[in-house]
């Protein structure tokens, strides 16, 4: 009897405890997002030195022939010269940044397997949550901890989340994640018809609206030789982009560049209807 009494004692305690607790954390829901922001920002994990090779820009330049061949194309004189060459080393250095990027990255179905993953573990972890139902003292243990680790961490209770007051407020959270990764699997499913990987579809992008800046004219896109189909840029926007894109990475042949160049001007020509 003296040890339930205690326990009930202690019970009470913890008790005063969390509701002392609650309206901390409540008072706190006023302090500024970024300073909560900024204490998380501590906790997350540092990237190891190989994924970091992946973020690194790698070295490119352009040799003064090629800035030559380039100004050519665009029939452009010297006063853009040096605005041309600045912008094209920038988009190149992104462009091959992001192909390393590119390299690290699982297929589409793997990432959507992830992603089911992740729906069948939420869903486990539901159904063993409400089964706390049953067990009050752990479901009680679970909020207290919840609570008072998410006020230690300094998380920003937007939306109450980091703060749960009960064991639907934990369901509702672990539902959220369920779902996400559902809509996430669709969200990721994979395109039908022809296209371009896109670290080439945001070089072409980018140069597609250097031509632009640098000629006022906007890019148009004709993969015809007259009336024969040869699948390869021969507009003069397409001729500049394909001598840069092949000037920075060789592999990528003048068809995949013309499937890019059709879906990006196609898109820019959209931008400017709407």
């Amino acid at each position: 009897m003296i040890a339930r009494s205690s326990a009930r004692a202690r019970r009470v305690d913890i008790e005063r405890e969390f509701a002392t607790e609650a309206h901390e954390i409540s008072e706190s829901d006023i302090t500024p997002l970024a300073t909560s922001r900024g204490r998380a920002m501590k906790s997350l994990r540092v990237p190891r030195s190989d994924e970091l090779d992946y973020w690194r820009v790698p070295a490119w330049s352009m040799s003064a022939s090629d800035l030559d061949t380039a100004c050519d194309r665009l029939g452009v004189d010297s006063a853009k010269r040096e605005e041309l060459h600045t912008a094209v080393i920038a988009e190149a250095r992104r462009y091959l940044r992001r192909t390393k990027q590119e390299e690290a990255t699982p297929p589409l179905s793997r990432q959507k397997a992830q992603l089911a993953k992740v729906e069948d573990v939420a869903g486990r972890l539901m159904r063993e949550v409400e089964k706390l139902a049953r067990s009050p003292d752990a479901e009680f243990a679970l909020l207290y901890e919840l609570r008072r680790q998410s006020r230690d961490a300094g998380i920003c209770n937007t939306f109450e989340l980091a703060t749960p007051r009960t064991i639907a407020d934990v369901l509702r959270l672990i539902a959220w994640l369920r779902d996400g990764a559902i809509d996430g699997s669709s969200f990721v499913d994979e395109r039908s018809g022809p296209k371009s990987r896109p670290s080439l579809h945001l070089f072409v992008q980018s140069l597609c609206s250097l031509y632009k800046q640098i000629t006022g004219k906007q890019a148009t896109h004709n993969p015809h030789d007259k009336t024969q189909y040869t699948g390869t840029p021969r507009s003069e926007a397409g001729r500049f982009v394909e001598f840069i894109v092949r000037l920075v990475d060789p592999e990528v042949t003048p068809t995949q560049i013309s499937t890019a160049m059709s879906h990006v001007v196609s898109e820019l020509r959209r931008q400017e209807t709407t």
